[in-house]
């Protein structure tokens, strides 16, 4: 990101920011840091960690880090080789003495390894001699107001101290707010007329099914496509199967897969009326840069503004502010443009959030209720943020399928069968017009033989488990990654058997949303299985005489669990801590911790021979009050002798995997 050409610029005064992320997030943070350190005239650039070597630190006044936290504590994907790179042995301990950096994290804290990307990565770089000139920021997602609760203040703070320890000249001020930054991409429409884009389709396909050639993308063919709760419950989840060419590598339990979503011809014609791009719409166009999501329009032959629009740009997302910042230079309606300085304006960030992100807005509303803006097709790739694929844990231990002899001359490479469990994301707000997820209905339009792009993300850590004892505690379609891991075990060759899984499925109902309950009724291969249905009305059977757990010396569920002291129900009452929130929030009800607990001597007594605990399902409070039911469970089982005891056993000598959304 490079600051105009006709801005005063102080030369000796560079500013770095480098981004490690994985759903965008944490980019969309870092391009907004590249915005705010240019209007104080550093010389200001924007790129993933992956995309500079560690020498090139050296040469920039101050260095700002912006990551997310992956997997079980990791670093993003498009980080991961610098951050290798930071591991070498061979590195001088001082080898960044000259290195003045800060950070800002973006975590979740219902995980346990919260933050811990960021936290490491400032480690690392003081163990070689980086100075840090200013606090690290940690943005948590479980915020109201989700990472802007600490970002903004934050970044204003960080504003201030570069202001002060980086002067600008007396004659010369910070670029103001109401001046345009220049954009970082810019595309020139080519006027040719007759050419034709080899992305566009002639058939009424909505959306098209044209494939990107998306680097490190493989195409899948659908095989089937199944609603697995019923029709008349609200959510609709579906149970996806495809196949693909065999990766290089096979796929590890806790793998994802990646769907590269499209938008609909309805809506990118929209967008073209709106914007009166009809004379442009259909003309190639070039760029000599394009963020890297869309590197694939320039491997085409032809490409247009409509193709862009189509496989490029997520113009029904729900924006975030720097969007609206780019708006308010794109009007010269005075009070439209007063209305749009309101909804950026750090200050009134309530009045932001009511407006896009609590009634899910989207960027196509959003231009409807500022008619006068109109953005220049050049501006596009600028304005519009990208479509980013969308990640969904693979839900099968996927096998080679049997090769048909016309395969076999064709010399075409083996197949397997992959499963996706995925929840369609649909729901209603304050707008009519019921909210709709890009990727669920992408997926919706799908049938039986549709060809799409997909990735692959391998897993990290759960492989470990293929043979230990396993405690699962699942709700949802968090069961996914839980059924891979099953399988894999199942298959699993070796001199070691694994060793027993014990399986807390949480759900609604069993006729709703028990998910591959065939397959649970039918377990074997030391699997365990323990329903839990919250809203059947009879939830409080006698889960003893549904489940048999070989060797359990608790007594029955009817007859009581011993509670330490510490953990009963009266203090319980009048702690307004978060545990005791946790715990009056679960009274009455009927949870997977209700289940752990109710089974805390065999909980304990797997704990104890070295079982390891996955967690899957939807973050927020049941990761928490899961873990809390583990502590009690621990205390409660003998293994530990008070809820300190138990917590400090669980951090420092249990493997937790985590996966929740």
């Amino acid at each position: 990101m490079e600051s105009s050409s006709n801005d005063v610029q102080a030369t000796d005064r560079n500013a770095l920011v480098l981004y490690g992320s994985e759903t965008g997030n944490a980019q969309d943070i870092a391009e907004d840091l590249g915005r705010a350190v240019e209007r104080m005239r550093f010389k200001a650039t924007v790129e993933e960690m992956n995309a500079v070597e560690l020498k090139e630190l050296l040469q920039y006044t101050v260095v700002i880090f912006v990551t997310s936290t992956t997997g079980q504590g990791d670093i993003p994907q498009n980080a991961n080789r610098f951050w290798r790179s930071l591991l070498r042995r061979k590195l001088p301990p001082s080898c960044l003495s000259r290195l003045t950096f800060t950070s800002f994290g973006l975590g979740d804290s219902s995980y346990p390894k919260y933050n811990w990307a960021a936290r490491k990565l400032s480690k690392r770089l003081v163990q070689l001699g980086a100075q840090s000139f200013f606090e690290a920021g940690e943005g948590d997602e479980r915020h109201d107001d989700s990472i802007d609760t600490v970002y903004l203040p934050w970044k204003q703070s960080l504003r201030s101290h570069l202001m002060s320890h980086y002067p600008l000249p007396e004659s010369i001020g910070p670029i103001p707010d109401d001046e345009p930054l220049p954009p970082r991409f810019v595309l020139s429409i080519d006027g040719t007329k007759g050419v034709t884009s080899s992305m566009s389709s002639t058939s009424s396909e909505d959306p098209p099914s044209t494939l990107l050639p998306i680097e490190e993308a493989s195409e899948a063919i659908i095989q089937s496509t199944s609603r697995v709760t019923p029709t008349d419950h609200w959510q609709d989840v579906r149970l996806f199967s495809m196949d693909m060419d065999e990766p290089a590598e096979p796929l590890l339990p806790g793998a994802t897969l990646i769907v590269y979503p499209k938008n609909f011809k309805t809506d990118v014609q929209a967008l073209i009326d709106q914007m009166g791009w009809q004379d442009q719409a259909d003309q190639p166009v070039h760029a000599t840069k394009v963020p890297k999501e869309l590197g694939w329009c320039t491997k085409l032959e032809v490409c247009t503004l409509r193709d862009l629009l189509t496989h490029g740009l997520d113009i029904t997302a729900v924006p975030r502010r720097g969007f609206l910042e780019k708006l308010f230079f794109l009007t010269a309606n005075a009070e439209q443009q007063e209305r749009l300085k309101e909804l950026i304006d750090p200050s009134g960030s309530q009045d932001f959030y009511d407006y896009t992100t609590r009634p899910r807005r989207t960027i196509l509303e959003i231009l409807g209720d500022f008619p006068s803006v109109k953005i220049p097709p050049s501006s596009a790739v600028d304005v519009f943020p990208v479509i980013r694929g969308r990640e969904f844990s693979i839900a099968n231990s996927p096998s080679r399928l049997a090769v048909p002899d016309e395969q076999i001359t064709h010399n075409q490479p083996p197949q397997i069968r992959i499963e996706i469990l995925a929840a369609m994301v649909e729901y209603r707000t304050i707008i009519r017009k019921p909210r709709v997820g890009l990727c669920s209905r992408y997926l919706k339009s799908l049938a039986a033989g549709a060809r799409i792009n997909i990735g692959i993300k391998q897993g990290s850590g759960m492989q470990r488990l293929l043979t230990r004892p396993v405690i699962a505690v699942a709700t949802g379609t968090g069961i996914a990654p839980i059924r891979m891991l099953h399988q894999a075990r199942a298959k699993a060759t070796g001199s070691t058997p694994p060793g027993e899984m014990l399986l807390f499925f949480g759900c609604r109902s069993r006729k709703v949303d028990y998910y591959f309950a065939d397959e649970w009724r039918r377990a074997a291969n030391g699997l365990t299985v323990i329903p839990v249905f919250s809203r059947d009305a009879d939830v409080l059977i006698d889960m003893a005489k549904t489940v048999q757990l070989g060797g359990q010396d608790e007594p029955p569920p009817t007859a009581g669990m011993p509670v330490p002291p510490s953990l009963s129900a009266s203090t319980a009452g009048l702690d307004t801590s978060e545990t005791g929130m946790l715990r009056r929030r679960d009274a009455g009800k009927n949870y997977v911790q209700h289940h752990i607990r109710r089974h805390a001597y065999k909980v304990a007594a797997m704990i104890r021979g070295g079982a390891a605990v996955c967690v899957c399902g939807s973050s927020g409070t049941m990761p928490k009050a899961v873990r809390l039911a583990l502590e009690d469970a621990l205390v409660a089982g003998g293994l530990c002798a008070s809820a300190a005891e138990a917590q400090e056993y669980l951090t420092t000598r249990v493997e937790i995997w985590q996966e929740t959304w």
